[in-house]
């Protein structure tokens, strides 16, 4: 925990800044840092409100300091409980508990719940008995102030039907709320809690370089310009923070913490080729060690001349995830993406010749998928795997239906039964890619088991690289692995008693995101 001061005298606003526990259980690795909570604790300090920020991870579970917290806060205006990108239904289940404990605590603080996952449910979601007072949709940096505000008003609780992105009861008990801010800009001081808060316990021992190396998140910018009829980030507009002010930024944190390696936590950090130049040459120039990690889309990356990779490099670019999802052309198409599915391979090639580390992201199972769609997919996965063997790197994620996204819209309309409250969306989550549950009604239901067992097991897999210490446990593995590539080459699924050997004597984690 630690109190953050604005400097605003003498009687300042405080607030409580809450980071929910990501995982199911404690992990011994750290979280990356939770950056979209960083930008709204900065836009608290600026406006003159001190912050306590408290992270679960680090202030519940390693070392309980509730009591601690809880005095700090008998004379807040509020506590915000910010979902940050990844595992939304572990956030939401522990933001829940985390408010019953502190409104027990504190009967009269109010509670507000936000981040990423809550920007993008439809309002009704929330039509439930939550902990918590109020919703906010949306970044929240300019919105937030405005909820602090009218809490804080010397006449009491002041009028909210005017704060984008709010959601609340009236006083007749029905839920109101009012559409979130359409384009917030990212602006430079909301980087301040990178200087501000003590980045040590973020520290990852490599993270998604896959090495030993301590590495650091950031996002000194945010959303997409892409609009893909799929994302759920079609409807975060992009804003992003220039080259120099990200690079002072990375030799801060060279300089303090000894880290060398970032992970730049944006969607479509290519949507200004300029900026990422000018990045890499500013890095170059001052004869750096940072090397950094970043997601691309493959229409922005297939631009890219030979001397831009060739700079990209030299200024420390080692790793980049593509958003290719398909290697059909129809189903691009279908979703919205803009490139040809050779790019994915030429931009691959261009990369690994540099010693840039590809990572290809694949989706499967989209409404109106078909099996010749996943086969043109599977024949490029083999076709890269083939170019380099230890090279490229593969995730493999399920397509997942959100609200306001043509896609979404389709898929939804064919699984009426679908929740519509957040109560019954986190009872559900657990068994969205069991493989005895029909949890994709869009897909007929043989193509469901075929796209289950392909990303549960089968193409991880594949394309895995493991490195066991026992002999005879090596030997089954790689055995395993050559029929699991086999099959994928054939189009087909791996048999039962493959997977039954490899539970047995293997059960070891295949997910490429965080290897070499």
């Amino acid at each position: 925990m630690q109190i953050l001061y604005s400097g605003n005298v003498p009687a300042p606003t405080r607030v409580a800044l809450i980071v929910p526990r990501w995982t199911e259980e404690h992990e011994v690795e750290p979280q990356g840092v939770p950056f979209r909570s960083f930008t709204l604790g900065a836009a608290f300090l600026a406006a003159g409100i001190d912050v306590v920020f408290f992270d679960q991870e680090h202030d519940l579970d390693r070392q309980d300091r509730f009591d601690e917290f809880v005095d700090s806060m008998r004379s807040a205006v509020a506590a915000f409980f910010w979902l940050n990108e990844l595992y939304p239904s572990n956030q939401c289940h522990n933001s829940m508990r985390m408010a019953t404990r502190l409104r027990s605590a504190l009967s009269t603080l109010k509670l507000v719940l936000g981040g990423e996952f809550i920007s993008i449910c439809p309002p009704d979601f929330f039509d439930i008995d939550l902990p918590m007072d109020f919703v906010l949709r949306g970044y929240g940096e300019e919105t937030t102030l405005r909820l602090v505000d009218c809490l804080a008003a010397s006449a009491g609780p002041q009028d909210m039907s005017d704060i984008p992105g709010l959601v609340w009861r009236d006083a007749a008990g029905v839920l109101r709320h009012q559409e979130a801010t359409s384009r917030p800009k990212f602006k430079p001081h909301y980087l301040e809690l990178y200087r501000r808060v003590d980045l040590r316990p973020y520290i990852q021992k490599g993270g998604v370089f896959g090495n030993d190396q301590p590495t650091l998140t950031l996002a000194p910018g945010r959303g997409c310009t892409k609009g893909c009829a799929f994302c759920a980030w079609s409807q975060h507009p992009a804003s992003i923070l220039d080259a120099r002010v990200t690079f002072d930024l990375l030799v801060h944190l060279r300089e303090r913490y000894g880290v060398r390696q970032f992970h730049f936590g944006e969607l479509d950090f290519f949507m200004s080729r300029q900026r990422a130049l000018e990045l890499a040459t500013l890095i170059r120039d001052a004869q750096s060690d940072i090397v950094w990690f970043a997601l691309g889309s493959p229409i922005d990356l297939v631009d890219l001349q030979d001397e831009d990779w060739d700079l990209l490099h030299a200024g420390g670019l080692r790793k980049v995830e593509m958003g290719s999802e398909s290697a059909s052309a129809r189903v691009l198409e279908l979703i919205g993406k803009k490139h040809a599915p050779q790019d994915i391979f030429e931009v691959s090639k261009k990369m690994l010749v540099r010693g840039i580390v590809p990572m290809n992201n694949f989706l499967f199972g989209f409404p109106g998928e078909t099996r010749d769609d996943r086969q043109a997919t599977l024949a490029m996965i083999e076709a890269l795997a083939r170019e380099s063997p230890t090279g490229n790197h593969f995730t493999y994620r399920y397509y997942q239906p959100t609200w306001d996204t043509p896609l979404g819209r389709t898929a939804l309309a064919s699984a009426p039964d679908r929740p519509r409250r957040l109560d019954a969306w986190l009872a559900e989550r657990p068994f969205f890619i069991d493989e005895g549950v029909r949890t994709l009604p869009w897909l007929p239901e043989e193509d469901e088991r075929e796209v289950k067992q392909l990303i549960n097991h089968d193409l991880p897999l594949a394309t895995s690289r493991l490195e066991l210490q026992s002999a005879w446990r090596q030997a089954v593995y790689q055995r395993l692995r050559a029929r699991a590539r086999s099959s994928v080459a054939r189009g087909r699924t791996t048999a039962r008693v493959d997977r039954w050997l490899f539970e047995r004597a293997i059960r070891s984690r295949l997910d490429q995101t965080y290897v070499r």
